[in-house]
């Protein structure tokens, strides 16, 4: 467990992206699979793209310690950030603190993380936005300008033309008059009267082509601005556009429910060594006449001590702990096999190594208790401990505890497991017996 930590792109997370893309002005948003994109290449933790289904059943049976959801709306809610009806970006997270309490605690590190990279990514796509937006309003001013710079041309020409057709009419007024002294007069005229309707048509065409494009351009730009709401509801949410959602599926109450497996296992272990070296399991009180009655001689009193242990052990948690167990059945039903399996341990060590088995007892508590994935999950630990993780007793006591404290899930290889090695261990403690019955170890001992 030297650098766990450093290890985390070892925990087994999943990704079940259910985004649905969206066409949002001219471009195609795909929030969800460019998030599922970076996460797989990132190496903050062992992102495995899945199911809802096989999701929710990682992790519920330790295949998975999260679950990260992309909801289907997501891209479709990031494109609502400048309505006048903003939806804030919603992501899932599901973890289990009842398989282990410190790597959820690690894995919500990890979530905060993914819920900032969105916000970043979002905000920076509205930010691109805005000021878009703020680029058509100007281009918009200045479209206006220039309808604002022709209603001024064509309210000159319309004046001049206003101008020319008074001229045009008082020239063919005189003409008229002269008609019988000098007919060219009339040509004249009617010739500027025609250049001043002219000029006034191209004067009225001018105003009205300029108040057209000004009116146009003013409105987009009003369209524009409108779309930039500065109620306080779209700043808020263009600053924070993700919001978490994190379903825990074994909820543990504090830390002392959470790390409770792993100490009860301790509590049982050393129990189990302090009755080792009170109690003499191998010396009889009299010449055995078989193996399995001395067995039975020693074992009864061992086994009844391990009921006793157990029992005591239940009533301290939940009376003076208060511990709240999903099943007290189970609970009871770890506890004493636990019990029951490291005293089989503790004396089959004893009696069938001798010295060297009581030394051993230390050497295999201290592999238990960094193999065991009692504290940390084994893909954090050394290559050694998850070696040999599958045939240390603690962690098939430790997950049978886990799923009768906080997990309420089926203990039935775990008792299994534990209960085959019980069997062994006494077996090599009976077949010792045997041996030492058969070499007659006793022929000189006075038992009166």
């Amino acid at each position: 467990m030297w650098d766990a930590y450093g290890k985390m792109d070892r925990i087994p997370v999943a990704i079940v992206n259910q985004d649905q893309p969206q066409n949002y002005r001219g471009k195609r948003i795909a929030i969800g699979k460019q998030l599922t994109t970076k996460l797989r290449r990132s190496d903050s933790l062992d992102y495995h793209v899945t199911t809802a289904k096989m999701a929710a059943a990682g992790i519920r049976n330790g295949k998975y310690y999260m679950v990260v959801t992309i909801p289907k709306r997501f891209s479709r809610d990031a494109t609502t950030l400048l309505t006048s009806s903003p939806q804030r970006l919603h992501i899932r997270y599901t973890v289990n603190s009842g398989r282990n309490f410190v790597v959820s605690k690690m894995t919500s590190g990890a979530a905060t993380a993914i819920q900032s990279k969105v916000s970043n990514q979002v905000s920076t796509m509205y930010i691109s936005v805005l000021l878009t937006t703020i680029e058509h309003v100007q281009v918009g001013m200045a479209n206006a300008a220039k309808g604002s710079n022709q209603v001024t041309t064509g309210l000159t020409s319309l004046t001049n033309g206003i101008q020319q057709v008074g001229t045009g009419t008082t020239s063919l007024q005189q003409g008229l008059q002269a008609a019988n002294v000098a007919s060219p007069e009339i040509v004249g005229g009617v010739g500027k009267m025609n250049a001043a309707l002219a000029k006034l048509h191209d004067g009225s065409s001018a105003l009205t082509l300029g108040s057209t494009r000004l009116t146009t351009s003013l409105a987009g730009s009003t369209h524009q601005l409108q779309q930039l709401h500065e109620q306080r509801r779209t700043v808020d949410d263009i600053a924070s556009p993700v919001v978490a959602n994190t379903t825990d599926v074994a909820k543990v109450p504090n830390n002392g429910t959470g790390m409770a497996p792993f100490f009860i296992a301790i509590g049982l272990f050393v129990g189990g060594i302090g009755l080792g070296t009170m109690f003499d399991a191998y010396l009889p009180k009299s010449r055995p006449k078989s193996a399995v009655a001395w067995w039975l001689s020693k074992f009864s009193v061992i086994g009844a001590l391990g009921v006793v242990q157990s029992g005591l052990l239940l009533l301290a948690l939940t009376l003076g702990n208060h511990l709240m167990p999903t099943s007290q059945i189970k609970l009871a039903s770890m506890l004493l096999l636990g019990s029951l399996t490291f005293l089989s341990l503790i004396f089959c060590l004893r009696i069938v190594l001798g010295g060297f088995g009581t030394w051993l007892i230390t050497i295999i508590l201290v592999l238990q208790l960094s193999a065991s994935a009692g504290v940390y999950p084994v893909e954090l630990t050394s290559g050694y401990a998850r070696v040999i993780n599958p045939y240390l007793p603690m962690t098939y006591l430790i997950d049978g505890l886990r799923q009768s404290i906080s997990l309420n899930g089926s203990i039935a290889t775990d008792v299994l497991v534990l209960s085959v090695m019980m069997i062994v261990f006494n077996g090599l403690i009976i077949m010792k017996y045997r041996s030492d019955l058969r070499r007659d170890v006793f022929k000189l001992v006075d038992f009166a």
